[in-house]
């Protein structure tokens, strides 16, 4: 449900092809005789539900989040809404960009955090949002201005739309586009990541990784894994990149070699966050999330409990702090 009804963006082509996947994973699951192990209880979860409950037209999905620390996150919703986290709360959302679904954030610090909004991205400075401002060049096939965004300070973020387009903010203004991928219709581009100006991930669901080094992107296809879904790089020498599946990549800064697979069957997975090269956290499609530890997943944890096709993001600064929002209008934090 809504709570209005949002200008749409080019997410939704690719959330049906995350559907197609969705129910042949199922099929599969279903034929073996597997499905996910997860335990009852949250543990140190905590669960909350920011959307007004009592607009008439239902919650609005949440899709981005964002967290610099144990006391600061953003999270952003389809009805281009902001909603923050001030180490004890989350505020009601409140307007950004005018009901232009926002599907990306990301902060560098209380004071520094920038939103997509389709081709339009939105800068916070602590007390309030900007103007939009263009970004990137008129989307294409498949259709989609940029997607994610990744900031490693206040003078330096790279986006990327589902083409495979990555355009990059300097502090003032946005430019600088070059195509680093092919995605298509089925199988778009993802995600991106940096750990500083000269060092980014891109992955995507056809399974290539375009990294950037310095000045040059290189490509290179996925050892063994295809529909790579989510990356996340805390710094140069560290990535983590995750396919719809649960099956895991690491790269040491110049190579990629498959690492141990999820626990648990039957749940896309949808997002991950690595606090240091040691820790990441992912989250499934059901509300579940498995953490990484020195080269182990835990089993699944239930979080979130509001639906197939719910979990969006999660974002983990710390190894004892993450939050995770859904496209139900929950959020739930963790301290550990």
């Amino acid at each position: 449900m809504q709570s209005r009804a949002p200008q749409r963006t080019g997410r939704w082509p690719h959330r049906r092809a995350v559907c197609a996947a969705l129910l042949l994973l199922t099929v599969v699951a279903a034929a073996c005789g597997g499905g996910s192990s997860t335990p009852a209880a949250a543990g140190r979860w905590t669960v909350a539900h920011p959307e007004p409950s009592t607009n008439p037209a239902g919650y609005s999905s949440i899709y981005g989040v964002s967290c610099t620390g144990p006391s600061f996150c953003v999270a952003v919703d389809e009805s281009g809404d902001a909603i923050q986290w001030n180490g004890s709360r989350w505020s009601t959302p409140q307007p950004v960009t005018a009901g232009n679904t926002l599907e990306s954030v990301s902060c560098t610090s209380s004071t520094f955090c920038m939103a997509l909004a389709g081709q339009q991205a939105v800068r916070f400075n602590g007390t309030t949002w900007s103007m939009s401002t263009a970004v990137g060049p008129a989307p294409s096939s498949p259709t989609g201005g940029q997607y994610r965004v990744s900031c490693t300070s206040p003078t330096f973020c790279a986006s990327v739309n589902t083409a495979g387009v990555v355009t990059t903010f300097n502090g003032t203004t946005w430019g600088h586009d070059i195509q680093v991928d092919d995605g298509t219709a089925t199988r778009p581009v993802q995600d991106i990541s940096c750990a500083s100006a000269s060092s980014c991930v891109v992955v995507s669901a056809t399974g290539n990784i375009a990294t950037l080094r310095g000045t040059v992107w290189s490509h290179q296809s996925s050892p063994g894994q295809s529909l790579l879904h989510s990356v996340s790089c805390p710094t140069t020498t560290f990535c983590m990149a995750l396919d719809l599946t649960g099956h895991a990549l690491v790269s040491d800064g110049s190579t990629w070699t498959p690492a141990q697979a999820m626990p648990g069957f039957g749940s896309l997975t949808y997002s991950v966050s690595c606090a240091t090269a040691s820790h990441c956290v992912a989250a499934r499609s059901d509300g579940s999330v498995s953490t990484w530890q020195s080269g182990s997943w835990s089993q699944p944890l239930a979080v979130l409990h509001d639906g197939t096709l719910a979990t969006a993001r999660i974002s983990c600064p710390t190894t004892a702090f993450c939050a995770l929002v859904d496209s139900s209008g929950s959020v739930a934090t963790y301290r550990g």
